[in-house]
């Protein structure tokens, strides 16, 4: 059994104000066992109702309780609620909802109620059974859907103005309309009876479509367009035969339905049906009605000729067997884009065997984007692919861009596809089909200037949008956001970041509208980060800027009110209300409101050069109670870059094996500095980097160059392992999951997602541009395995035994080779875990094994028998 190591009790914050802030300790203490991590609180979901005037929050305190408050911001009127779950406000802001347990013992587990409470007075309606809740638009009625009854469920509806419930069982399908007033739902009947689909009004509860048919209902999607549905049409064994598609509109009016019949029109393919794997959509003109057609399913080969379950791996197979059966179901439900126009009765095919990968439909219904990877297959590298726009009109296809591996999309509006080409924004003008270069006048570079993967093509610095109309698109570089109008290239910089080193970027989810109510994200080059407030004339304002880790906004609907959370690397995570421009805050939460005698400080930003003379960062966390003069051990923690992490706020875990807190906590310095890499050399790279930023770090006096300790997973975890092979400089290493072998991992398959990592190495993370036998060398000489000769730090490696993207015979060669060697190594497997150890016991087992570890290496205390000895299986079953 291990001892599991120690870590603090919770700290004391005061917060003076947001500008300044001051720590407040009480003397010096020592740390504390793992179990304590139960009275750190933290902040979990939180949401401001649409008026602004209540807020609400969820605490959690420790790994499980959690308590729900809602405080009205103007009173201060306050409820508490115990382990909810799912709160929702409605639309009105005079209603809340959520989940919580009923408190009864149940032998499945953990029995639920669906809680409602009345803001204004806090009166509670209790309801059971539900498995879901909403309310509708017009905040009139609460949507209670029950647990599922084989295919059928109860829906609820609670009219919350007269306090009344209705409720009908066997409904297998519903939606609402957009403004919330009346309810479509499919019934389904019993043997021998029709099925019926009707639609309710939800304030009285009368009936104003109904339909009885044998056949089923499905696919019930209501939009401002009308009801859409799909009947399915049966034989009279029951067999399903395909399908129809009905429109129903002026609901509650003069009704009007349109159906779409395979039947019904003499130029529908033969052998084809409407698909059931696609649900129809509307352009947003409500014209157009996009549905899917596919092929009649076809019987696999004769039983007669199958004498054995067998798979055939063949050569020429465009995919792998893997790829194929991950992709079974995709494969199974591919459908052909069509289109129909109700109103004019007329419909066209747009989609064939020959093109049938959609990528895109323009808002108005009038194009869409397909690509074609067939002529380019199969795949070993990134997919290459020809891009077209068909018009939906006339159905002719216009090839885009031919081989290519890039993307392409549809402009807000529908005027134009975008695409980034050869370091540049271009734009396809539908009209006029015309391409136009809209950033040929920009100089400042617009692809990523930090990728530095294999693929010969860097991405750009992305996008913000478009505007209405398709006025303007504004695009980023490395630190501004441009605008170009597309009509006229004007062009125009919108911030001025490069000057100060701060990137810009949209803040706001959702359609961008450039006027006061935009806020832009704002990241300094020394790790600070604030929102900005947008100025249509170029005056944009700081309304909160400085070293923050997390900083997120919810608005009310108008955006006169905010909920701000924000949080540094030593202040947990914290929650405001605040004006439109951030000002007049009051705090909501008070967290970590306990003296615990602990000092945290600041950590800091670290800048070195790689040998190739490039810029890199990294993240100095100092360890708890830091005394200057003393000297304290360090952990290195590694995977490309992390030193964005520089001002985050990390709760403690003791289920978190690469929890910087824990470190911090037990009295050692971390640090996570920048990689980058060269091609063909991933793991000579990581060493390049990583002991330049060591050797910047130890120019400092505080940290003992003897007790240095290396840790990472999985792409961490490989630069683990090689890095040790290359230098002595650590005294202790730790690898979750790492590539030790990079010949026999190119030949494997990364069984998550069924694709060969051949892939993955000559297009991805591996950054290995040709195949292991044009530049054998390279692979032998960046595995870790092949190097193991070099060792001189004890290495701990841990991996589950169902590990699907590195498999843990990548560990079990390390494993084998260190020990032949007669080198220090131990070889943790959980059984059944994947490629993170995820059961509860086995996280608590492994974070304490891997604190015993470096403890041992790098404080020198003493050694859990299992580091020494490890464990003999018969031990393990308990028989010796």
């Amino acid at each position: 059994m291990i001892g599991l190591k120690k870590v603090i009790l919770t700290f004391f914050v005061c917060l003076i104000g947001v500008g300044g802030m001051e720590n407040v300790w009480a003397g010096d203490k020592t740390v504390r066992d793992f179990h304590e991590f139960e009275l750190w609180h933290k902040l979990l979901q939180y949401g401001l109702s649409p008026s602004g005037e209540w807020a609400m929050w969820r605490i959690q305190a420790g790994e499980t309780t959690d308590t729900l408050f809602v405080r009205n911001i103007v009173s201060g009127k306050e409820y508490k609620y115990k382990e909810t779950s799912a709160p929702e406000f409605s639309k009105d802001s005079r209603w809340i909802v959520f989940s919580e347990p009923t408190g009864e013992d149940v032998a499945a587990g953990i029995a639920y109620q669906v809680k409602l409470v009345c803001l204004a007075d806090g009166e509670e309606q209790i309801f059971r059974g539900i498995e879901s809740f909403t309310f509708t638009s017009d905040s009139k009625c609460l949507i209670l859907k029950g647990k599922n009854a084989g295919d059928a469920v109860e829906l609820n509806l609670y009219d919350l103005e007269k306090k009344r419930i209705k409720n009908i069982a066997n409904i297998q399908e519903y939606t609402v309309d957009p403004t919330g007033k009346y309810l479509a739902y499919t019934l389904k009947a019993e043997k021998g009876l029709s099925n019926s689909l009707e639609v309710l009004e939800l304030n009285d509860y009368r009936l104003l479509f109904l339909e009885n048919d044998k056949n089923g209902y499905e696919k019930l999607k209501w939009t401002d367009h009308g009801l859409l549905f799909m009947k399915v049409l049966s034989d009279s064994t029951g067999q399903k035969q395909g399908r129809e598609i009905h429109v129903v509109r002026n609901i509650g009016n003069r009704q009007q339905v349109c159906c779409f019949a395979a039947e019904a029109w003499a130029d529908f393919p033969a052998n084809m049906k409407i698909s059931e794997y696609y649900t129809p959509q509307w352009s947003a003109d409500g014209k157009k009605l996009f549905f899917g057609i596919a092929p009649e399913r076809y019987q696999g080969e004769s039983r007669a000729e199958v004498t054995a379950d067998v798979d055939i791996w063949h050569w020429k197979d465009q995919e792998i067997q893997s790829r194929q059966k991950n992709r079974y179901y995709l494969n199974r439900s591919r459908t052909y884009l069509c289109v129909w126009w109700p109103e004019e009765k007329r419909w066209r095919q747009l989609a064939d065997s020959s093109l049938f990968d959609i990528a895109g439909i323009s808002a108005d219904g009038a194009f869409v984007l397909a690509v074609d990877d067939q002529p380019y297959r199969p795949h070993y590298r990134e997919l290459h692919r020809d891009i077209y726009v068909i018009q939906t009109e006339t159905g002719k296809r216009t090839r885009l861009l031919e081989n290519t591996i890039l993307s392409a999309s549809f402009s807000r509006e529908g005027k134009y596809v975008y695409y980034f080409k050869n370091k540049n924004w271009w734009a396809y003008d539908l009209a006029k089909e015309e391409y136009i270069n809209l950033t040929a006048q920009v100089t400042t570079g617009l692809s990523d200037i930090y990728y530095d993967g294999p693929i010969d093509i860097a991405p750009s610095f992305g996008v913000a949008g478009w505007l209405k109309e398709d006025k303007a698109f504004w695009f980023y570089d490395e630190y501004d956001i441009w605008s170009v109008e597309p009509a006229t290239l004007k062009l125009k910089r919108l911030t001025r970041g490069r000057e100060d080193k701060i990137t810009f970027r949209k803040f706001q989810r959702g359609v961008l509208t450039p006027d006061r109510n935009l806020l832009l994200r704002a990241t300094g080059d020394d790790g600070a980060s604030g929102i900005y407030r947008f100025d249509p004339k170029g005056h944009h304002r700081p309304l909160l800027y400085g070293a923050f880790g997390t900083l997120r906004l919810e608005q009310s609907a108008d955006k006169k009110m905010n909920l701000l959370g924000w949080a540094d690397n030593i202040t947990a995570p914290e929650l405001f209300v605040c004006d439109e421009n951030l000002n007049r805050l009051q705090q909501l939460t008070h967290t970590n409101l306990r003296p615990s005698g602990f000092i945290f400080r600041k950590s800091e930003l670290i800048r070195y050069k790689n040998s190739q003379g490039k810029e890199l960062k990294g993240a100095l966390f100092y360890p708890v109670n830091y005394r200057e003069g003393q000297s304290y051990p360090m952990i290195v923690h590694i995977y490309e870059r992390l030193s964005q992490h520089l001002n985050d706020f990390v709760f403690p875990s003791a289920s978190d094996l690469y929890n910087t807190m824990n470190y911090v906590l037990q009295g050692y310095f971390v640090f996570q500095p920048d990689i980058t890499y060269e091609v063909n050399r991933p793991g000579e790279s990581a060493v390049d980097c990583v002991t330049a930023a060591v050797r910047q770090v130890l120019k400092r006096e505080d940290i003992d160059p003897a007790r240095l300790g290396l840790i990472g997973h999985s792409w961490g975890a490989y630069q683990t392992a090689y890095i040790i092979t290359q230098t002595p400089l650590f005294a202790a290493a730790v690898a979750g999951a790492p590539l030790t072998d990079m010949i026999s991992m190119y030949n494997s398959i990364y069984w998550e997602s069924g694709r060969s990592n051949q892939e993955m190495f000559e297009t991805g993370q591996a950054r290995f541009r040709l195949p292991w036998w044009q530049i054998s060398r390279q692979y032998i000489c960046n595995s870790p395995v092949f190097q193991a000769e070099n060792i001189q730090t004890p290495l701990l490696m841990i991996f589950g035994t169902e590990d699907q993207a590195v498999d843990w015979s990548q560990g079990l060669e390390m494993y084998i080779t260190m020990r032949r060697l007669g080198k220090p190594c131990i070889l943790l497997t959980y059984e059944g875990e994947g490629h993170t150890i995820g059961g509860q016991m086995n996280t608590l087992d492994q974070t304490g094994r891997v604190m015993d570890y470096f403890d041992y290496y790098l404080k020198k205390t003493v050694a859990a028998d299992w580091i020494l000895e490890g464990r003999t299986y018969l031990k393990k079953k308990g028989e010796e």
